[in-house]
């Protein structure tokens, strides 16, 4: 077994069966080791005529509790012991159920270990009320109620103690990077109640202890401790003492747990990109530095997120998310995409004519409903280009058919274009007209720039070829244009109501490109 592997397993004897049972042995060798001094005597020697009688009943009745526990733990830590020792490993139920116990093993080792303590305190006094009926009431009431209290003191040590190594050895190796939320929450002692649970067993327990002991002294009864209270002072300071400690300890407790659940809620309310959510501040203690990051935390969120949707729309959002989630320099790689360049004609002539205002107002209202067109076929916009878009299909999103997408989009547009210019028409403004070309074939997508400034785009022959197609729209007066390379790619129920418009010598290539147009009317 390695190294890390055997301290996981002595961790795992230690919580699961060594610790729970040490707790109660000590807790039981203990208490009958002080039983002279807090015990009256009638108790003392009702316990020696047990013994003396050697009754099989009772002798289960105080013992069964324990095995019986043992062996509920036993199968409760067979899931844990497969998950972390079994060389072949569990499916994925088998690791859940593993998970949510070992984060809920401590409370549950704990509360098995008080019910069977109790359990075996409540049956023995039972029985030994039956075998001596003419016992005192007050040597019985006197060990039912120390003895539930050593069972206090047994459950508040296991749980201390099997917490303490869970969170030590096992939960580390277990949860690495955290996440024990999704199994503990609401499931798990608060704050105020551990707190209650140590002041039980620190302060309670040792107090009662004392009252038993200077009962014994006294010889008084506890049957009339009410009025050992009003009558001693002893006694009053003590009652005072108790009723002091508990209202400090659970005063403490609570100004602990209300700033943390003010801190959980606020996390909470974080996850759901609630970034206005702020943490009320109540101290300058490590609470209220807690509060302050979490504020902080939500400041920052809140900002990256309006530079996120900032970003968002100077490039299509897709291609944020994918910048955002990789790492990236300068350079690219070669992929198959189509191409979709787009260009209102006679734009420049247009523009002399009109205030600047009012050919931003329409140029913003077009490339709008061109964007439209663009994002509902899945391509995303690389650039404006002054009245020009350039948008891409097949990258950095893959798309098999980004060739059809691409000539979707195009008839698309001029759909929307034809919406428009009714629009404008009512207004009294121009009507546009536009011209588009597509190209299918490999290009660069990538970064370009210097180290400290890139931009994402695509590069290449396919991206020219794309341009120079729509400039052949004026000159043939067609709105749609597409290359050989595209329209191959297109179902047949497109290609046979394509028209070829001949080889063309596209500017800046020496060899010819066929082209083919497509009226929708047609």
């Amino acid at each position: 077994m390695k190294p890390g592997r055997t301290l996981q397993f002595i961790a795992f004897l230690l919580i699961y069966f060594i610790v729970p049972f040490c707790a109660c042995l000590f807790t039981l060798l203990f208490a009958n080791y002080t039983a002279s001094a807090f015990l009256p005597d009638q108790f003392l020697g009702l316990f020696e005529a047990t013994q003396i009688k050697n009754d099989r009943t009772l002798a289960i009745f105080t013992w069964a509790p324990f095995p019986i526990i043992t062996l509920i733990l036993f199968f409760y830590s067979l899931p844990i012991a497969k998950f972390l020792f079994s060389s072949k490993g569990c499916n994925f139920i088998s690791e859940e159920r593993a998970r949510h116990r070992i984060v809920h093993s401590p409370l549950t080792i704990s509360i098995l270990g008080f019910i069977g303590w109790e359990l075996s305190n409540f049956l023995s006094v039972c029985r030994i009320d039956t075998l001596f009926p003419n016992a005192p009431h007050q040597s019985i009431v006197t060990v039912s109620i120390l003895f539930g209290f050593w069972g206090l003191f047994a459950f508040a040590f296991s749980y201390a103690t099997t917490t303490y190594l869970n969170k030590l050895l096992i939960i580390p190796c277990v949860f690495p990077e955290g996440g024990l939320g999704k199994y503990a929450h609401g499931k798990q002692f608060s704050i105020v109640t551990k707190q209650f649970i140590f002041w039980s067993a620190s302060t309670l327990f040792p107090i009662v202890l004392l009252i038993f002991g200077l009962l014994l002294r006294t010889n008084q009864n506890i049957l009339n401790l009410h009025e050992l209270v009003h009558n001693d002072v002893l006694f009053e300071v003590i009652a005072i003492m108790l009723v002091f400690s508990f209202a400090f300890a659970m005063s403490f407790a609570s100004s602990l747990q209300h700033p943390l659940n003010q801190i959980e809620k606020a996390t909470e309310l974080i996850k759901e990109q609630k970034f206005d959510t702020r943490v009320k501040i109540f101290s300058s203690d490590e609470l209220g530095l807690l509060g302050d990051a979490v504020n902080e935390m939500a400041e920052g969120l809140a900002e990256r997120e309006r530079i996120k949707d900032t970003f968002g729309r100077i490039v299509d959002p897709r291609v944020r998310d994918y910048l955002l989630s990789n790492e990236h320099s300068l350079g690219g790689k070669v992929v198959d995409a189509s191409i979709l360049f787009s260009d209102l004609r006679d734009f420049t002539k247009l523009s002399e004519k009109r205030k600047p205002e009012e050919v931003l107002y329409i140029l913003n209202r077009y490339f709008q409903e061109m964007s439209n067109a663009i994002e509902i076929h899945g391509g995303f916009i690389n650039k404006f280009i002054g009245d020009a878009i350039l948008a891409v299909f097949g990258t950095p999103m893959p798309m098999a058919d980004h060739a059809e997408r691409a000539f979707a989009t195009a008839l698309q547009m001029q759909k929307n274009l034809d919406s428009l210019n009714a629009q404008f028409l009512s207004e009294g403004l121009t009507e546009l007209k536009m011209g588009i070309g597509i190209h299918t074939g490999s290009l660069l997508v990538g970064n370009i720039g210097s180290a400290n400034r890139m931009e994402f785009t695509v590069i290449g022959d396919t991206v020219n070829t794309a341009s120079r197609v729509e400039g052949l729209c004026k000159g043939l007066k067609k709105n749609l244009l597409l290359t050989e390379n595209t329209s191959v790619l297109l179902p047949e129920s497109i290609r046979s109501k394509l028209q070829s418009e001949g080889e063309y010598e596209l500017k800046g290539r020496e060899s010819k490109e066929r082209i083919y147009s497509y009226t929708a009317a047609e």
